[in-house]
């Protein structure tokens, strides 16, 4: 099925999202060190994982002033370019990591980088915010102290945001069959501490009456393995292209669950919801 007018939306919200935690929380952290061999059974037999302790890695340039965003790793010989024939990888940025598929790739090789970590990993869910709180089991990931080991692939990883668009709906706004779309999306916040989540809240409260570039599905940065689609990613190459027709934040609400349900999930998680509701006029029938 070809993408739509829901997937554009996510996209755009997520993008938008993660953008402005970056930039105007600066929610991330610098750090320099060992990549460690990771077992990966859904790698081809000649490709092999080397993982810092930490996901998600800051895919964007530049953003909150001092993010730094991987460009090459360092083994014993040092710099080594991506495309090298012989200990060549790509870099998967969702897993905190990278591939390494050069010729003399093995699980003994002695390597390192310098990366930045977002504060908390970002995911797409259909999970309601019960189901998230209550079934769902996760691992931590804590900024706080530097285990010496690779963290595993593709498992869900706290401190996190879970983003849901929950609903779309129409209604007539203009003659000539223009709608007025709304869209719910709903943000659960796992954090590590009260004013973690004290400060990601505050953030996104004060976002009401901000706009949101109308991106489509394509313009996501990572391609299917991770990695950047074309070596640099800034946010507002994309998104000034697109504020003819911006989505429009019209409410946002915030909250956090009871001491009293807290205690009843993992230790060490602060869990709090953020509720956007956003528009945007549009022609949903004009093909």
């Amino acid at each position: 099925m070809k993408n739509n007018f829901g997937h554009d939306a996510t996209t755009s919200f997520t993008m938008w999202f993660e953008h402005h935690l970056l930039e105007y929380g600066e929610a991330y952290q610098n750090f320099t060190g060992k990549l460690y061999y990771t077992s990966d059974e859904r790698l081809p037999s000649d490709f092999y994982r080397y993982s810092s302790p930490y996901k998600q890695w800051v895919t964007e340039s530049g953003v909150g002033g001092g993010a730094f965003v991987p460009t090459h790793v360092s083994g014993s010989a040092g710099k080594i370019d991506k495309k090298d024939l012989t200990n060549g990888y790509f870099f998967d940025f969702n897993n905190g990591g990278i591939v390494v598929t050069g010729n003399a790739a093995s699980v003994n090789m002695n390597l390192s980088g310098s990366f930045s970590v977002k504060e908390f990993n970002i995911y797409n869910t259909n999970q309601t915010e019960e189901a998230l709180i209550v079934e769902s089991k996760f691992d931590s990931n804590s900024r706080f102290f530097v285990p010496e080991s690779g963290i595993a692939p593709y498992d869900f990883v706290t401190p996190a945001v879970f983003i849901n668009n929950e609903y779309i709906e129409n209604e007539p706004f203009a003659f000539g069959g223009e709608d007025k779309t709304t869209l719910n999306f709903k943000s659960v916040v796992f954090a590590e501490n009260l004013y973690q989540l004290d400060a990601i809240l505050s953030l996104f409260a004060d976002t009401r009456n901000s706009v949101i570039p109308c991106l489509d599905f394509s313009s996501h940065p990572i391609n299917e393995y991770g990695d950047l689609k074309n070596g640099k990613y800034l946010y507002q190459d994309p998104a000034k292209k697109t504020l003819e027709a911006p989505f429009n934040i019209e409410r946002v609400t915030t909250s956090k669950i009871s001491e009293t349900i807290r205690n009843t999930i993992a230790p060490g998680l602060f869990v709090g919801f953020l509720d956007f509701e956003i528009t945007k006029p549009r022609f949903p029938r004009v093909c």
